[in-house]
């Protein structure tokens, strides 16, 4: 919640988002937490492993099958898994992982990709290496 009205008051000094009252902007703060709580409910993290790559890859591409919500901020990682090597485009490496979100994640879901169904492990609670790698922020 500091971060968002933090993130706010700094906008304000810029010029920016000058049409917020400083009530609006306490009541929009304090409704966060349960937005980012349900969200987190109802989304997916998933870690892909690209191997010997060797044109375009579109993460954006991968969806699930019933709901169709699309891979979500994805973040390219080192091929361990331990480094961060980018987010806004596809790494020059010809392997590595990628690390997305989905929202509206079913119980049971399908994943599809370029080629297909991905076949999904068990899910198991995100990596603690993940949290900081690939962190969910909640869109506003």
């Amino acid at each position: 919640m500091k971060a968002f009205v933090d993130g706010i008051r700094e906008l304000q000094q810029r010029g920016l988002a000058k049409s917020w009252s400083e009530e609006e902007l306490m009541a929009r703060a304090a409704e966060l937490p349960e937005e980012l709580q349900s969200s987190l409910n109802s989304v997916a993290l998933f870690e892909v492993l690209v191997q010997d790559h060797g044109g375009e890859f579109d993460p954006y591409s991968i969806s699930e099958k019933e709901t169709t919500a699309v891979a979500w901020e994805p973040t390219y990682l080192s091929v361990d898994g331990e480094e961060h090597i980018g987010e806004e485009s596809m790494p020059a490496a010809s392997s590595f992982r990628v690390a997305f979100y989905v929202h509206e994640w079913p119980e049971g879901g399908t994943l599809i990709g370029p080629a297909g169904v991905l076949s999904l492990p068990e899910f198991k609670p995100v990596p603690e290496r993940l949290w900081k790698l690939a962190p969910y922020a909640l869109l506003d």
